[in-house]
């Protein structure tokens, strides 16, 4: 009895480990791997934080003409990842209190069908993690880009427009940068249509992905 008692506990404890690797997408742990081989991020540094269209981002190209000697450019972004996502692996940024952050999240949370309030609470968790742990650290919240609805090839996000969503937690972010007192970058409106409340077509391929041409004007802002 006590053998089997014994082996049952051991699936369970291996059950729950193995669940645990599965809180995220397998590109997550791809990634945190990644950075652990990396030269840890200090003082000197600028993160870019958030998701794939941090990710997708060439950022030490589209800000080479700004940065002084000595300061580099560290890409922080995770395909899929979203606030809980990035909460979770802070770790391995906050311990090097880089010079700045530019955080960028919301949009996955979004399309994970749950309220805007509650993509600004678990965003707000993540804010208030770097402030109380780099006070030193300059930090910009960005507003979430537009995406094409019409264009959108992802079916969490084309089921329904979810422009309203968006819009509605970019008020969110601009409240919480006051509340913080930090710097806010609006970049919704610099990448719409003409007249439209939706990305620029011709910024994307997928509906919510950008081009090069679309990462010039963020960079800018």
């Amino acid at each position: 009895m006590k053998r089997i008692f014994a082996l049952m506990l051991a699936c369970m404890v291996m059950g729950t480990g193995l669940y645990a690797q599965k809180k995220y997408s397998d590109h997550y742990y791809k990634r945190t791997a990644q950075f652990e081989q990396e030269r840890p991020i200090n003082s000197s540094d600028i993160v870019m934080l958030g998701d794939s269209l941090t990710e997708g981002g060439d950022w030490d190209t589209l800000f080479k003409e700004w940065l002084p000697t000595g300061i580099s450019v560290v890409n922080r972004g995770i395909v899929g990842d979203d606030a809980p996502g990035i909460y979770d692996r802070l770790h391995q940024i906050l311990p090097g209190n880089p010079k700045k952050i530019f955080l960028l999240v919301g949009v996955n949370d979004i399309s994970h069908q749950i309220t805007s309030d509650s993509v600004l609470v678990d965003i707000e968790k993540v804010v208030h993690e770097i402030t109380e742990k780099c006070p030193n650290t300059t930090l910009y919240i960005q507003s979430l880009l537009p995406y094409n609805f019409d264009k959108c090839k992802y079916k969490t996000m084309n089921q329904q427009d979810k422009t309203h969503i968006i819009r509605k937690v970019n008020k969110g972010l601009r409240k919480m940068a006051r509340k913080y007192d930090l710097k806010f970058i609006y970049l919704y409106d610099r990448l719409t249509g003409p007249g439209s409340l939706h990305l620029d077509p011709q910024f994307t391929s997928d509906g919510l992905h950008i081009n090069q041409a679309a990462y010039k004007i963020w960079a800018n802002a």
